[in-house]
């Protein structure tokens, strides 16, 4: 049989070292990569999973979102959506809730990137030139990050309870009169940023250090051969070779703050006192799920949504011109 194949095969085929002959074979798999190839099924085929699971977990939400801000409806199954057009954007617009979680969004932005974004940077550099014997304080720092806001929450409120806080304990021994950092919308506020910003502190150091690792030091050695001090070579070698990292940790804290504070919001102050804490993702939780309505709700998803996109093209924009990526 093998004789047979061969004597079909034509005279340039022969024996596969593992059966079979090498040249149908090769012919065979040249058929099949091209049936796979432009205008073919296959490769959607392989990406059938992940399209799938993109349409159902996020654009089509997307899409009911952008609906539902056009409806109005209580979450009552027995009621129908009643289109109102650009009803519920307007309204929200105008609201008090939607000015002040505006406005405290903006603090919360503007708040995250001297100590979110640069505090990191002077950390990581310290740590960076201990070398090895700088693991122990990163552990240090990336603690906070494993420990969950709702602990870290109810922590800072015992902390600062005004009855039996220590805070007002450990105040009095000294003579000082420990005031209610929770209740005052001046304080409240900053209370909320300061805790958010030491949970993430040493996520974003070893974001810096991970971008610290690609510098060469002998760059360094050769510049303090030539008499260069410290700020020199900061400024001149590690901080244009560090802003590639320095722009993903500016562009993922500015979108990700406004959902990190929400749970030492909603679990410390809900939104209060009179809205100084609020911000637009609380706002958009009270208003589907506290007040239910969902248009509203829907409604300030799709300009919060807006807002996030139009901030990541403006930070890409400008930031990427600056942007070194070879050493």
């Amino acid at each position: 049989m093998v004789d047979t194949a061969l004597s079909n095969a034509g005279p340039d085929a022969r024996p596969h070292p593992r059966g079979g002959l090498q040249r149908p074979l090769a012919a065979g798999w040249a058929h099949l990569r091209g049936r796979a190839g432009t205008g073919s099924l296959v490769p959607w085929l392989y990406l059938a999973p992940t399209l799938v699971l993109l349409a159902v977990f996020t654009y089509w939400p997307l899409i009911h979102t952008a609906y539902l801000s056009l409806v109005e409806w209580n979450l009552n199954p027995g009621q129908p959506a009643r289109f109102v057009g650009l009803d519920n954007y307007s309204r929200v617009a105008g609201s008090n809730l939607f000015q002040a979680a505006l406005g405290n969004t903006l603090v919360y932005l503007a708040a995250s990137i001297p100590l979110k974004v640069l505090l990191p940077i002077p950390i990581a550099v310290f740590l960076w030139s201990l070398g090895s014997k700088g693991h122990i304080y990163r552990a240090v720092l990336f603690l906070p990050t494993l420990i969950s806001f709702v602990v870290v929450g109810v922590a800072v409120m015992w902390i600062l309870n005004p009855i039996f806080g220590y805070a007002k304990q450990y105040a009095a021994m000294i003579g000082i009169r420990m005031p209610n950092l929770m209740a005052d919308p001046d304080t409240a506020i900053w209370v909320i940023i300061v805790v958010s910003s030491w949970k993430v502190l040493g996520f974003n150091v070893l974001l810096y250090l991970a971008g610290l690792a690609s510098i060469n030091r002998d760059y360094i050695e050769a510049m303090r051969m030539d008499g260069a001090g410290d700020g020199t070579i900061f400024t001149r070698l590690i901080w244009p070779l560090l802003t590639p990292t320095l722009m993903f940790v500016l562009i993922s804290t500015l979108i990700f703050t406004m959902q990190q504070v929400f749970t030492p919001i909603d679990l410390m102050t809900q939104g209060g006192p009179s809205n100084s804490t609020t911000n637009l993702f609380y706002m958009v939780y009270q208003y589907s799920f506290v007040t239910f309505d969902v248009g509203g709700g829907a409604a300030g998803t799709v300009m919060l949504f807006l807002l996030l996109m139009v901030m990541a093209l403006v930070q890409l924009r400008l930031i990427d011109r600056r942007v070194q990526y070879k050493q």
